[in-house]
């Protein structure tokens, strides 16, 4: 349906009308779920002058032009207009509590769609629009579940010690990645009012770069990233500013999981939060083991015998020797089932906290004798395992 002229100016008059106080951003998409709507900057709050009007009025009329009807000009985290470019007709819309409540499902969560609005936008989860559509509406859920699954978490690192601004709580995210849930937490933690800082950590440069700008877009917050590899990260170099007193490895990948937990015990680490993924290590092993590890290696010889069965077998076995060799280490483990945000089957969390987090890192009270003699039974030698035994 082509725009005519009536509706072309009844869409600037309202543009006008709603644009007297200033905009933070104009969204332009088209009918339907528009995966790549327009978005045009605002000059935010205040009198705006005319030339920003202007390019707002001229940039709306083109892309109407171009099919893009669907039009919002978001006022702020709570306000927005949205307008109907065929005839340009307005809705003001409020995000109230009730409409609050609505998004986030009848029930307050911490992560709330108008506190938190900046972080879920950069995350993808939140439309430019202010909106949460229908298919991030599961990732919008388990985000905020991740949250309560950590809370116990830092709530025991600042019973330990108080943080505050001088001396933030240092975080490390080794592994991280696109940082998504780092920065999930570390906006958890700025809402708790928990100063923190949080350093992440990837080998990718690709990956940190995308980083970076999402902290930028968020005005830093205590975030920084650097492109190593977890084995070569200097700690006494680190921007944390001391030996990070809570070490995350959200799925990071196969043996990269193992370099981090390694780390993080041999830091001092008072908490690690690790939720494992791809663990092919083991599964290689036991495929290499031959006929007399076959017979010893599994309580039932059929799970080395068949591959799906073997894969499945060693990714369970990887983790539990993990859990071992913390416990060997000082730490207590809770291993608790984990959603997550990238619809992976791997949902293992590992929580450990070190038993006595004061005390200062004594290699020589470790316990591996044990687990290297039941890893020398099973056939199989984890990278954790060795990295321990070569600190």
């Amino acid at each position: 349906m082509p725009i005519r002229g009536p509706a072309l100016a009844r869409l600037r008059k309202t543009l006008r009308r709603h644009s007297r106080e200033g905009w933070v951003r104009a969204v332009f998409a088209r009918p339907g779920d528009d995966d790549q709507p327009l978005v045009h900057e605002g000059p935010g709050a205040g009198p705006p002058e005319d030339a920003s009007v202007q390019r707002l009025l001229d940039s709306a009329e083109a892309a109407a032009h171009d099919g893009r009807v669907k039009q919002t000009l978001v006022i702020d985290e709570r306000h927005r207009v949205r307008i109907d470019a065929r005839h340009g007709k307005a809705k003001v819309v409020t995000l109230d509590e009730d409409r609050a409540r609505k998004v986030m499902g009848g029930k307050d969560k911490t992560l709330r769609p108008d506190a938190s609005a900046d972080l879920l936008r950069v995350i993808g989860i939140m439309n430019a629009d202010g909106t949460i559509s229908a298919r991030s509406a599961k990732k919008y859920k388990q985000v905020n579940h991740f949250v309560e699954l950590c809370r116990p978490v830092w709530e025991r690192r600042i019973a330990a010690r108080s943080p505050t601004a001088e001396v933030p709580l240092r975080v490390l995210d080794l592994g991280c990645g696109n940082a998504y849930l780092g920065f999930v937490l570390a906006e958890a933690l700025r809402l708790a009012e928990v100063p923190a800082r949080l350093h992440g950590v990837d080998r990718r440069e690709d990956f940190i770069a995308q980083c970076r700008t999402r902290a930028a877009a968020l005005g830093s917050r205590g975030l920084s990233f650097e492109t190593a590899s977890i084995d070569a990260v200097d700690l006494a170099d680190s921007p944390l500013g001391g030996a990070p007193e809570l070490v995350v490895a959200l799925h990071a990948c196969d043996t990269a999981t193992d370099d981090a937990l390694a780390l993080a015990i041999g830091a001092g680490a008072g908490s690690i939060l690790a939720a494992p993924c791809c663990q092919h290590e083991l599964a290689t092993q036991l495929s290499e083991g031959g006929g007399a590890v076959a017979s010893t290696a599994a309580p039932v010889p059929a799970l080395l015998r068949h591959g799906v069965l073997r894969q499945d077998y060693a990714a369970q076995l990887t983790d539990a020797l993990r859990v071992e060799l913390l416990e060997a280490c000082g730490y207590h483990v809770d291993a608790i089932e984990f959603v997550s945000s990238q619809h992976t089957p791997k949902n293992l969390l590992l929580r450990a906290h070190r038993r006595h987090p004061d005390a200062p890192v004594d290699r020589s009270r470790w316990k591996l004798a044990a687990v290297e003699q039941r890893c020398e039974a099973l056939g199989v030698n984890p990278r954790m395992l060795r990295a321990l035994i070569d600190a």
